[in-house]
């Protein structure tokens, strides 16, 4: 059975892989705090909340909230277009403007201070769910390191719902019909986090704004009867009877003592097995008799 998977060999192998990002432009002198100056490449748009310092000028430091249109209102230069600028870039056009007969020599900054059009939501079995700010082209591996680790619970696969409309929330796959959910709500991605450790990156997504990155918990078995500890267990694809009964304690028992309970088209039916035979997501175990 696999315990809840560790995220840092994924990343260390996915920042091998990738090509160095080219260096940022150099910025000025800067008054904002380190979280405002976080994210240089991130790319602004509506509703984003950003802060402009002009030194020397305080009446023109302040922070603006982009507007639907991409753009924000800012004095002496009037309308000025953010949407899809990096703060460098927005930096770079307002001393334009600012140069043109208002300010001379103008000093400005720009730092972003509330991400709120790019973000994805994570949820599930992780340390710290909550929505993240994608900063250039953010990978799923690297998002799932920020929201980690992952609880002892969480499985191998992640799903990942990429919503067709304007979410404002986490959307789970059953809201959007599960993981074929309709064409018209969203699509749904499921990746198995053993894929990308095998070293196949392609399935190491980039994610886009308004996703929700959906950790679940691992499917369970449950052992029961006469066994050392009954209970549930981590269910991990290409177990057997026998396997699942030696972690509760039941190393060595007679199979025509064990029956697994099987939901099979909605109904539990109790079924003979053998010690070999794989077991399922959900599957009862129940051995009977005493050890021997």
């Amino acid at each position: 059975m696999m315990a809840a998977m560790s995220l840092g060999w994924l990343l260390a192998a996915t920042l091998q892989a990738a090509p160095a990002p080219p260096p940022a432009p150099p910025a000025g002198p800067s008054l904002a705090s380190p979280e405002e100056t976080a994210g240089r490449d991130y790319r602004i748009g509506p509703e984003d909340v950003v802060k402009v310092v002009v030194y020397g000028h305080p009446d023109l430091t302040q922070s603006v909230v982009v507007q639907a249109d991409g753009a924000f209102t800012f004095p002496l230069v009037g309308r000025v277009e953010a949407s899809d600028l990096a703060p460098p870039e927005l930096e770079t056009r307002l001393t334009e403007l600012l140069a043109r007969g208002f300010i001379r020599n103008p000093q400005v900054t720009v730092a972003v201070q509330e991400y709120r059009s790019k973000i994805v939501f994570l949820v599930g079995e992780l340390a710290r769910p909550g929505s993240y700010p994608l900063v250039g082209a953010s990978r799923l591996v690297e998002i799932l390191a920020k929201a980690g680790p992952m609880t002892a619970h969480a499985g191998t696969a992640v799903v990942v719902v990429r919503p067709r409309f304007a979410a404002t929330r986490p959307l789970l796959p059953a809201e959007v019909g599960g993981e074929a959910g309709p064409a018209g709500q969203a699509e749904v991605i499921r990746v198995d986090l053993r894929d990308i450790q095998a070293g196949d990156l392609g399935k190491n997504i980039v994610l886009m704004p308004k996703d929700t990155v959906f950790v679940p918990a691992a499917p369970k078995v449950f052992v029961s009867g006469r066994v050392k500890n009954p209970g549930a267990y981590p269910f991990d694809p290409g177990t057997t009877v026998r396997q699942a009964v030696s972690l509760a304690g039941g190393e060595a028992v007679k199979a025509n003592r064990i029956r697994v309970v099987r939901e099979v088209e909605g109904r539990a039916q109790e079924l003979k097995v053998g010690l070999d035979d794989l077991i399922r997501p959900g599957d009862t175990i129940v051995v009977r008799g005493r050890l021997f």
